[in-house]
């Protein structure tokens, strides 16, 4: 242990990346039995793992009852100022803010950016920039919360009810764990959010108020290394610090302990993990917990990709006797390991009889149905990528057809003209022969 502290840190932020790997990775054997026998076991009285891309719940431990949520409060404070503010405003403050616990220590007379503001927010977990947030985009925090509060009833997160954007403690402010790791999902979509939730560290100038503050990221996930950020971990002693942790928030307080909502990314799987009210370290190690789960025994398949042409359906009266059906989107989902392309059933659904034309370009004209066993996965549209248009009946002839009528018309005329020259030459013939008569009769 001595010989490790007295390495380099970037010695030792290597080695513990592949100690990482190596633990994630570890030779499971990946059946539907498996899945079922690891289930992870954690701590926490309340846990989710959510799978970022689809929604797709893959752990649930009580995350429907509503708790307290603390500073993780802040990622819906935050997805409504990527929504409803421009990021290079300058905000004057000419008011003390006031809010305890957390703080950037704005004082009366500072100017930022919300672009600074939102970053304190979320790396500081500033209760006072959440309130002057507020104030600058809705006129009031009450005005704010309750675009808050609407925002979350859109998003699903039914249960969720804020009374203020930053988190501090009041009986009526509770969410869950489903709620936050719908919220986070919502949120991670904006690029921005993502590059501030993974940020290590936040610098801010000097205003001539206050000199440079210097603020490590309140997430340990993102830098926790060394003997002060140690957690215990499948029965050992590690850094908190977990490479394919990029995010996201914080949060603590005597009501509501320790509140942690993780996302991490790895080989392009991203996986949301919300663990609430648990107890010191052990947030850590429960997010890392189910991470790990969700890397180790989840894959994603794509069940179709959009552009794929799937099929085609006759069409009567167009110009052409067919037209070509395309899925109109990607349809993902993620399975257990033990689960091949070959195990998902398919049903495609196309019209019973010819479409008439004209037919659209971009017209449904059906759908698939994909199944995991009796399990609905999704459905795509079918859609046309050309246009067919309708053809009267006297134009349909094909030009085969015109040629014969031709051929036909033509060796008709041939043959008027033939027998018009036999006539001609027999009635020519009977001439000479009556007058050839004539003179023999005259003689």
């Amino acid at each position: 242990m001595k010989y490790l502290m007295r390495m380099p840190v970037i010695h030792r932020r290597i080695l513990a990346a592949i100690i990482s790997f190596l633990l994630l990775f570890q030779i499971i054997p990946l059946t539907a039995e498996a899945t079922a026998a690891h289930t992870p076991q954690i701590i926490a009285p309340r846990a989710i793992l959510m799978d970022a891309e689809t929604g797709t719940v893959l752990y649930d431990k009580n995350a429907h009852e509503i708790t307290f949520p603390a500073s993780t409060t802040k990622v819906l404070t935050a997805l409504l100022v990527l929504e409803n503010a421009s990021l290079t405003d300058v905000v004057h403050i000419d008011y003390e803010p006031g809010v305890t616990g957390s703080s950037m220590y704005i004082l009366p007379g500072e100017s930022f950016t919300v672009e600074t503001l939102l970053r304190a927010l979320l790396i500081r977990s500033a209760n006072d920039a959440a309130e002057v947030l507020g104030r600058h985009i809705a006129g009031s925090v009450e005005a704010y919360v309750d675009l808050m509060n609407q925002r979350a009833a859109q998003l699903g997160a039914v249960q969720t009810h804020f009374v203020n954007p930053h988190g501090l403690p009041h009986e009526e402010h509770v969410t869950t764990a489903y709620d936050l790791a719908l919220i986070s999902r919502e949120a991670m979509k904006h690029e921005l959010f993502r590059e501030i939730v993974a940020s290590p560290a936040l610098i801010i100038p000097e205003t001539g108020h206050m000199e440079q503050r210097v603020y490590n990221n309140s997430n340990r996930f993102l830098w926790g290394v060394g003997p002060r950020h140690q957690m215990i971990y499948q029965g050992q002693s590690t850094n908190i610090a977990y490479d394919p942790v990029d995010g996201i928030k914080t949060g603590y307080t005597n009501s509501a302990r320790n509140c942690l909502i993780s996302s991490a990314l790895f080989n392009d799987q991203r996986f949301i993990a919300v663990v609430l009210n648990a107890e010191q370290e052990n947030v850590y190690a429960d997010s890392r917990t189910l991470l790990d789960y969700g890397f180790q025994f989840f894959h994603h398949l794509t069940l179709v990709e959009e552009g794929m042409m799937t099929g085609s359906v006759p069409v009567t009266n167009g110009t052409a006797d067919s037209v070509s059906l395309y899925a109109a989107q990607t349809v993902r989902h993620v399975f257990p390991r033990n689960v091949l392309p070959d195990d998902i059933r398919r049903e495609i659904h196309l019209p019973d009889e010819n479409v008439p034309a004209p037919v659209e370009n971009g017209a449904a004209l059906g759908w698939i149905d994909y199944y995991y066993a009796d399990e609905f996965l999704g459905q795509v549209k079918l859609i046309t990528h050309e246009a067919i248009d309708f053809v009267p009946q006297y134009m349909r002839i094909s030009p085969f057809a015109y040629g014969s009528v031709g051929f036909l018309a033509l060796f008709l005329l041939w043959q008027g003209q033939v027998y018009r020259l036999r006539r001609k030459r027999q009635k020519i013939r009977l001439r000479r022969a009556a007058r050839y008569r004539q003179t023999q009769s005259i003689e």
